[in-house]
This record gives C-alpha cells, structure tokens and sequence, in this order.
C-alpha cells in the first residue's frame, strides 16, 4: 500500500486536534483511518514515505464532519 501526505487530515474529536490518515473510505461521509505522530513513542511505526509515526492499535472510523482539512505536515 502506497501511503501518501495528501491521505494525511485533520480531525477535532472530542474537542481535540489529531490528524489521521484515511487508509479506507467507507462511504461519502464515512472513514477509517489511524493516527498519525509527528513524535516516536510506544507502539507506533516510522513511516518513510510520510517521515511520521503511525497508531496502528488506534484504526477508528471517522465521520466527515470530523475532518476540518487536509493536514499540512
């Protein structure tokens, strides 16, 4: 699976700022996707194609109203 920046959002979830990347798209208004960390900790993974970490113990679904935009990393 290629993994790009442009897949890379942000989302406010419970009045908190993350970002996420969407690896499926549900429907229209629904996505799954897994946090993604700027910073190495515990169970994370280093991604090259992106230089961030990824959360894959955090896959979630996400509505669309969540995604605020697309992430400038």
């Amino acid at each position: 699976m290629d993994i790009y920046s442009q897949n890379i959002y942000e989302i406010i979830q419970n009045g908190n700022k993350k970002h996420i990347l969407i690896i499926y798209n549900i429907s229209s208004n629904h996505y799954v996707g897994i946090t993604v960390h700027t910073i190495e900790s515990k169970n994370v993974i280093y991604v090259k194609s992106i230089d961030r970490f990824i959360d894959i113990n955090d896959l979630q679904e996400y509505n669309k109203t969540n995604i605020k935009r697309i992430s400038i990393c």
